[in-house]
């Protein structure tokens, strides 16, 4: 079976390759003569082989096919993009162009985004996306494109149709192969499923709809769908579909890809990469050795990509290498030896080599503090077992064991990252918290100081939660810093991720209060009454820890008193469970 993203474009009967010379104008998605800005009348223009390459594809008929305009007002996915663009250019864009035309309210939203289920399936399945689902909705939807195409004129209800039957496939990625085969094998008109592809591209209201147009590019499209497809595929719930397009219908795949993934930042960043594992493009391995990789999910998906297509170990071979390189080279060699969800350090021959050279240079440039952290990572990774799965020479890993001795014990690098830590820019700080946490240096006084002035820095209250053995202290400047009263606001179905309110504060602190039983109740009883189903669970695992003589009358009567009002189903069990160990 030959899934999606590598099957052969679609061309029309007896044509050439596709090899378009000319770019849509997605600046104004009707400024190329056709309704929805899809330069329809070329078509069956007898000048398509001098604009294409190519012979005219087969009409017909002798009157030029033409889609309608769409109807209807709500916001389009390219408004959206459009929009973005001209606020913030070509990407990446604010939180991957969230949210988007289609969000539904919180309440009511997916526990888990299309973009990283997408991002789960092919990174983690390794499944062709054929497997995500049958053929019953590629089917239904190859029927609707026949009807469609085969009209004279074609109609805004037919086209709207399509449209909601495309809203209903749901999963995108998982009809992609059947729909690329069937509609291989109807032989349907290609430039009449071009349009159609523009069509729902430029006028689609709703994700599923949109990926589908795009899905369609990729299988009929050329060059002048470069633009529309870089634009809609800067957001990053259609970067993969748009990714696959380009890489199958422009003459430069490589280029192409490569565009799209400097305007994402998140999963279309690994999709994106991902599809450049194959690349000689100087310009593009040299880009991934200097930050490429780098994205808001994890680093460790992309490191190995980076390290052998790039070919690091080549790279760091000179006596002298540039800045960027050094940092980016530092970048992957952390990711690689943390491990995670894509190749590491135990799948990287050429590791060790590398490993050597980058502490070489290292110990010939003034310190940073990323450089101390990636040093000191290097130095954890070399003494532990799963370094043994590497090939290295004999004495190799105590020699290097002590190179990052040597290097972090030199005062100049110890100085810096005590200057981090004492900086009043928080910034600063935050960069100084893992060196300090390498080299052993204490900070937790340094912290309470930054939360003080920013009660809601996540990542400050991990540091300092899981930095000390004083969780009495914790617990009292949470309660001196925290709206506890604005937090208990009853119950809802809001899952809670995120990092960046009071609530993702109280949910860290209580999470960790299972290994200290009978301990921090005032907090708790706040986040069994909070909004977010985290707390609220958070909170239960904490009482869970609790002995039945431990636990106070008062605990019990919230439990109670939630007990009627919780709407999570799972939540109400724990309840009852709970009452029911605590019952004399």
């Amino acid at each position: 079976m030959t899934p999606w993203s590598t099957q052969r474009p679609i061309s029309p009967p007896g044509s050439a390759p596709t090899k378009a010379h000319g770019t849509a104008n997605v600046s104004d998605p009707r400024a190329t003569g056709g309704p929805c800005g899809s330069d329809v009348d070329r078509a069956t223009s007898p000048h398509d082989d001098q604009l294409e390459g190519r012979p005219p594809p087969r009409s017909m008929s002798a009157v030029w096919w033409r889609l309608p305009s769409a109807a209807g007002d709500r916001p389009t996915y390219l408004a959206h993009a459009l929009a973005l663009s001209a606020l913030h250019g070509p990407g990446p864009w604010p939180e991957g162009g969230n949210p988007l035309p289609d969000e539904q309210p919180q309440a009511r939203r997916k526990l888990i985004p299309d973009a990283v289920l997408d991002g789960i399936r092919t990174q983690h399945t390794r499944a062709h996306v054929s497997e995500c689902s049958g053929t019953a909705g590629a089917s239904e939807l190859v029927d609707h494109l026949q009807t469609l195409v085969m009209m004279q004129p074609p109609t805004t209800t037919a086209l709207q149709r399509l449209h909601d039957v495309a809203v209903a496939a749901d999963r995108p990625l998982g009809i992609a192969d059947n729909l690329g085969r069937s509609l291989r094998d109807r032989d349907l008109p290609a430039d009449r499923l071009r349009q159609v592809g523009v069509w729902l591209a430029e006028q689609g209201t709703r994700r599923s709809a949109v990926a589908v147009g795009v899905i369609l590019l990729g299988l009929v499209g050329d060059l002048r769908d470069r633009e529309l497809l870089l634009l809609l595929g800067a957001l990053e719930d259609l970067t993969l579909y748009a990714a696959v397009a380009l890489a199958r219908s422009q003459p430069d795949p490589d280029q192409a890809v490569f565009e799209l993934a400097r305007r994402v930042d998140g999963w279309g960043r690994i999709h994106t990469v991902g599809r450049l594992s194959h690349t000689d493009d100087p310009a593009i391995k040299a880009w991934l050795l200097r930050g490429g990789y780098r994205n808001r999910i994890m680093d460790e998906y992309l490191a190995h990509t980076a390290a052998t297509v790039g070919d690091l170990a080549s790279a760091l071979t000179p006596n002298t290498v540039d800045e960027a390189l050094l940092d980016g080279a530092g970048g992957i060699l952390t990711a690689l030896c943390r491990g995670g969800p894509a190749g590491d350090i135990r799948g990287y021959p050429a590791g060790p080599w590398v490993i050597n050279r980058y502490l070489t240079h290292v110990g010939h440039r003034p310190p940073t503090l990323g450089r101390i952290r990636i040093v000191g990572t290097l130095r954890e990774f070399i003494a532990s077992p799963r370094a043994a799965a590497l090939d290295w020479t004999a004495g190799e890993r105590t020699r290097l064991q002590n190179v990052c001795d040597a290097l972090t014990a030199q005062a100049s690098w110890r100085q810096l990252v005590y200057q981090g830590l004492n900086s009043d820019d928080p910034a600063v700080f935050r960069r100084a918290i893992w060196p300090a946490e390498t080299l052993g240096i204490p900070f937790a006084d340094r912290t309470r100081t930054h939360l003080r002035n920013l009660p809601n820095d996540w990542n400050l209250w991990y540091s300092l939660v899981d930095g000390t053995d004083d969780i009495d202290g914790v617990l009292l400047l949470a309660a001196e810093l925290l709206p506890l009263a604005e937090l208990v606001t009853g119950p809802s179905l809001e899952v809670g991720a995120g990092s960046e309110r009071p609530e993702h504060v109280l949910d860290l602190i209580v999470s960790r209060l299972d290994a200290h039983p009978g301990k921090g109740w005032p907090l708790i009883k706040v986040a069994l009454s909070n909004s977010t189903i985290r707390n609220r669970n958070m909170a239960l695992n904490a009482l869970d820890a609790w002995t039945s003589e431990a636990v106070p009358d008062e605990a019990q009567v919230a439990i109670r008193d939630a007990l009627p009002i919780e709407p999570d189903n799972r939540i109400r069990d724990r309840m009852r469970q709970l009452l029911e160990r605590w019952a004399p």
